[in-house]
């Protein structure tokens, strides 16, 4: 595969916990702490859609860590908190066999599996299950030039998976429509720079009638090709920009969810098959844990 396939899509949810939610002085973000999507999980895969017709397979293992929460002024809650959650993550794409005015399309199907253990306050959680499946219509690449290439499209992440109200869960109890754009300059031989652009829109949960904000997702990844190889950095920003609500009344106004995270990459292109290894350090949290994330994304042609 000569580009590995887009990760434009798919939430896989990562675990904080409620428990930040649940005591009085603190107030919270996002329901149950959790994004409906984990904001490192795109990595080195911004824009870079197979340029041909077939369907292919885009393989993830992450694994995640937190030791604390955090408040809405950034600062660790003196919570004692550990979390841990191991996820095997299938993403299918299908690229189809035709253009219009230069653009490819392709269709693609996400799914989770997550294996989630949290301690709070000396109390021991697990869960282990699917995730919210995410599937994506049509997204749309378009390449002006060699280098440059454009990619939009909107991930439905549907409400299934093993979610509970009452505890830590492996999958949020709702819908998000996940608008996404993305794009790329990839220089063979020299620099690689991609942003990606991705909209939260999140639909009420209809077991607690709570509707989590919706937030803006930021990525990017930098690197320099060396032959095979490609050294670099990726990283994220998301930011909740509008508070979450309860049966129409607004749930502690202007306590949102906010996070950062960046660390080093490294690609190995070895023809059909790409592999990226890469590790995020969360630099910043509020109303939410802190994440570390290990990801091992290996991307192959299935036809």
């Amino acid at each position: 595969m000569q580009g590995t396939i887009q990760r434009i899509g798919g939430a896989c949810a990562l675990a904080t916990l409620a428990t930040i939610m649940s005591m009085p002085q603190h107030a919270q973000a996002f329901e149950g702490g959790i994004s409906p999507y984990p904001a490192s999980a795109t990595g080195d895969n911004i824009a870079s859609m197979p340029p041909f017709p077939g369907l292919f397979a885009l393989q993830q293992f992450n694994y995640s860590f937190s030791n604390g929460l955090y408040g809405n002024d950034g600062q660790k809650l003196a919570v004692p908190f550990h979390s841990s959650v191991a996820t095997s993550v299938t993403r299918l794409l299908a690229s189809y066999p035709f253009e219009i005015y230069g653009a490819r399309f392709y269709s693609q199907l996400v799914i989770p599996v997550v294996s989630l253990h949290t301690t709070v306050a000396g109390q021991h959680s697990s869960q282990n299950g699917l995730s919210n499946i995410t599937v994506s219509p049509v997204i749309v690449d378009w390449r002006p030039t060699r280098e440059l290439s454009f990619a939009a499209g909107l991930d439905i992440a549907l409400e299934t998976g093993s979610y509970s109200a009452t505890k830590a869960s492996v999958a949020v109890g709702y819908t998000s429509l996940q608008p996404v754009f993305a794009v790329r300059y990839d220089q063979p031989g020299g620099l690689d720079i991609g942003i990606s652009n991705r909209f939260l829109l999140n639909q009420r949960n209809s077991t607690t009638n709570y509707t989590s904000g919706d937030a803006w997702l930021g990525e990017f990844e930098a690197g320099w090709h060396l032959g095979r190889w490609k050294l670099g950095v990726v990283g994220s920003y998301l930011n909740q920009y509008s508070d979450d609500t309860q049966n129409g009344a607004t749930v502690s106004a202007g306590y949102r969810t906010r996070s950062f995270g960046f660390g080093p990459s490294i690609v190995y292109d070895a023809g059909p098959v790409k592999i990226n290894l890469n590790y995020q350090q969360g630099l910043y949290a509020a109303n939410t844990s802190k994440s570390n994330n290990v990801w091992l994304n290996i991307a192959v042609p299935l036809m």
